[in-house]
């Protein structure tokens, strides 16, 4: 759903090996070349065609999903034409998707210190600062765009998210009441109210809210996944699966690269004991997005119902590479290591899981 944690989410890609950060002189070279590229006279530095052609590949890589690619291309694209600053936005989302959240936030703010009345380039730094957990941050760009932008839905709702994640419920609630009454027939409003009455455990609340999105878009398969949750919760299992098979028929039309509702079927699965179909909806919720932690921990957890050790270690550890902050795939590591007689790493792991659930929110999907 809204991902990690709670809201946080990421846009979707195909298996792979999640791409490496770029090295310290890499990611210097391009902090550099954004600083400086923005200060230099546009006209005087822009290659139309090569910035053109440099981002048609990158819209290429984005089709197949290769977002490193993408990142590389959209940089070519604006170094050689710093004249448009859309692609530090492109770049931005992408980095922010592939957790490589400082590039993201300096790529934000190079947009922003090229144009500081736009709102989307608050956003997006908000954006970037809110996915990395640093909510106060998060909270001053979307006061910024706010100001540019008082209906802005894109700041509203990470203001929401933002102050939901700080405790501040009743804020966060007010906020997207503002939202649901700026934009009274789109369906971002009651979705986001429903998913804080589903954190809230205010079930009814919650499923009332996503019907109405439902009303307002018959096709909304994050709906239907948040009611599949919702149903779960009321321990009503044949009613979530069917909702999350139905999130997932649309999903696979509407948007390929959607994992949630897998990953979400996949929980389910796991907890009723059905570990070889959880496993398969693990592994298409990964395949539709490698970046996501919680993914692979659901498969991981699979796979140690299935007993098989050596698979499972490796979504288990793919899982704390790509959020070091999760806790529950460490719980599972430390289990494993300790059936294969490796007491340090063992110690070690469940450290790991005390440190992180002592801060982590309390629900992640």
């Amino acid at each position: 759903m809204l991902g990690t944690p709670v809201f946080l989410t990421a846009l979707a890609a195909g298996v792979q090996q999640p791409p490496a950060p770029q090295p310290p002189a890499a990611q210097q070279q391009t902090e550099t070349t954004q600083q400086t590229a923005a200060q230099q006279p546009p006209a005087a530095l822009c290659d139309l065609a090569g910035s053109a052609a440099s981002a048609h590949t990158a819209g290429q890589a984005l089709a197949e999903r290769n977002y490193a690619a993408a990142v590389r291309e959209y940089q070519a694209a604006y170094d050689v034409c710093p004249a448009r600053t859309a692609y530090l936005l492109d770049i931005s989302r992408l980095e922010t998707l592939r957790r490589n959240f400082d590039p993201a936030i300096r790529a934000a703010r190079a947009y922003v210190d090229a144009k500081p009345d736009d709102p989307a380039g608050h956003v997006a730094l908000a954006n970037a600062h809110f996915m990395a957990q640093r909510f106060q941050d998060a909270l001053a760009g979307v006061a910024k765009a706010l100001a540019l932008d008082p209906k802005n839905a894109a700041a509203l709702k990470i203001k929401g998210n933002t102050e939901y994640l700080m405790g501040k419920t009743d804020d966060s609630i007010k906020t997207f009441l503002t939202l649901l009454e700026a934009y009274p027939n789109e369906e971002e409003g009651p979705y986001m109210l429903g998913r804080i009455y589903y954190q809230e455990r205010r079930i009814d609340h919650a499923i009332g809210q996503f019907e109405r999105v439902l009303k307002v878009n018959p096709r909304a398969y994050k709906a239907y996944d948040n009611l599949g949750l919702c149903y779960e919760a009321q321990g009503n299992t044949d009613m979530a699966i069917r909702h999350f098979l139905t999130a997932i028929k649309i999903a696979e039309k509407d948007n390929p690269g959607y994992d949630w509702a897998y990953a979400n079927l996949a929980s389910l699965l796991v907890e009723k004991g059905d570990s070889e179909k959880a496993f398969a909806a693990a592994s298409k919720a990964a395949d539709r997005n490698p970046y996501n932690a919680r993914n692979f921990y659901l498969g991981g957890k699979a796979l140690v119902n299935l007993d098989k050790t050596e698979l499972a270690l490796n979504w288990l550890q793919r899982s704390v590479a790509l959020d070091p902050n999760y806790a529950e795939p460490y719980y599972l590591l430390a289990r494993l290591y300790t059936r294969l007689g490796q007491e340090d790493k063992a110690k070690d792991a469940l450290e790991h899981f005390r440190t992180a659930k002592a801060k982590a929110p309390s629900q992640r999907r």
